[in-house]
């Protein structure tokens, strides 16, 4: 008798196709669906990863938080674990680690929080909530060793409950895609793309990119710069491009793309300036594509990228050392093919989706008492 499904509750605030949301979506195709029945429940909003889930089977459940409220939220929450009764709950992106762990006191589930990134503190009544509240939460999966030492020393985490499970792409969604139509327009014109992905939130620092920008324009005329993302800091890194002498010529906001297959078949480089990261699901993406990457050493990002063999690692916030890295790079057309050819073999042997749901799934089946050792890696 084949031994019955693992329920998976998993609540994520909103479905858009960030790094996250995008890890969950791999991780309900990649699974091993005759060992996990996966439900999702998310309150924001959605964009096109909730029809990416329905299409995989997977029943997915809107709480509307804005008609909600908190309470009402929490409720419903509450309501949602009655009624499914899984045998896990897994929480995904700081608002879910609050609202599901809260939900599912004294329902007697197992709470898993996927930590996606390293951050600064929050305030300190955040911060002993948050510690209270981890005394019910059974295990903690960091997508980094970075994330995972986060994890045990910023928020006081014992080491026996924290894990590592590396992110996944599916590198070949990445080979020979075609061009975006306004970068491939760009690149007739003998253009060369340097590119920024990333939620345009202060996290990322694109401010640091645009300045970055300028250094290198100074350099190399046949630049153009391209941020790809959206966020509540577009207007002011619009106002902030233009003060800095990138104008549209030089200078494009792409917004969020869905796919980003065409926006890296048509870079050149990419810069990541981010001051925290988890796994940058973009730096993956871009070394699966053979772009080369100059990032900086934020979260585990050095975890990924071996400085000077598979992309060029400079300090978090260095302007000097992005910009030296970056020219050395677009100066240097053999050294940008060595390092790309290095990251995609890289990025194929060691981040792959099946790896990454494999390891999930198993992780799940020792919380459960299912297996008789652990397969996934805590820093104990």
């Amino acid at each position: 008798m084949s031994p019955k499904k693992i329920r998976l509750l998993s609540v994520c605030p909103q479905l858009v196709p960030d790094g996250a949301e995008r890890q969950l979506v791999y991780f309900c195709k990649h699974a091993d669906r005759n060992r996990l029945d996966i439900r999702v429940v998310f309150y924001e909003s959605a964009d096109d990863l909730r029809p990416a889930l329905a299409e995989l089977g997977i029943d997915v459940i809107h709480l509307d938080r804005a008609r909600l409220g908190r309470w009402g939220l929490l409720k419903a929450l509450r309501r949602e674990i009655a009624t499914y009764r899984p045998d896990v709950l897994d929480c995904r992106m700081p608002s879910a680690y609050r609202f599901g762990r809260l939900a599912a006191l004294g329902a007697g589930v197992p709470v898993v929080i996927a930590q996606e990134r390293t951050a600064a503190k929050g305030s300190a009544a955040r911060r002993l909530f948050d510690r209270m509240l981890n005394r019910w939460t059974d295990a903690w999966i960091g997508n980094s060793k970075a994330v995972a030492t986060h994890i045990v020393r910023d928020l006081h985490v014992s080491p026996d409950r924290v894990h590592v499970v590396y992110n996944g792409i599916d590198a070949t969604c990445f080979r020979a895609a075609a061009s975006h139509p306004l970068l491939a327009r760009l690149k007739s014109e003998g253009r060369r793309i340097v590119l920024n992905v990333g939620r345009l939130t202060p996290v990322k620092n694109q401010r640091l990119f645009l300045r970055v920008g300028r250094r290198l324009r100074q350099r190399f005329s046949d630049l153009v710069f391209v941020l790809c993302g959206d966020g509540p800091l577009r207007g002011a890194l619009e106002s902030y491009a233009a003060e800095l002498g990138l104008v549209d010529a030089c200078c494009h906001f792409l917004g969020q793309q869905k796919d980003m297959a065409p926006v890296l078949a048509a870079a050149d480089l990419l810069i990541q300036t981010s001051d925290h990261e988890g796994l940058p699901n973009v730096v993956m993406e871009a070394m699966a594509a053979g772009v080369p990457v100059v990032a900086t050493a934020a979260g585990g990002t050095e975890e990924l990228i071996a400085d000077g063999t598979s992309g060029l690692i400079v300090p978090v916030g260095d302007e000097a050392a992005l910009a030296e890295a970056a020219s050395k790079v677009l100066s240097d057309p053999r050294l940008a093919g060595q390092l790309a050819e290095a990251a995609s073999a890289e990025v194929r042997r060691r981040f792959t989706v099946e790896a990454m749901a494999r390891a999930y799934g198993e992780l799940l089946e020792n919380l459960l008492g299912r297996k008789g050792k652990d397969a996934c890696p805590s820093v104990a």
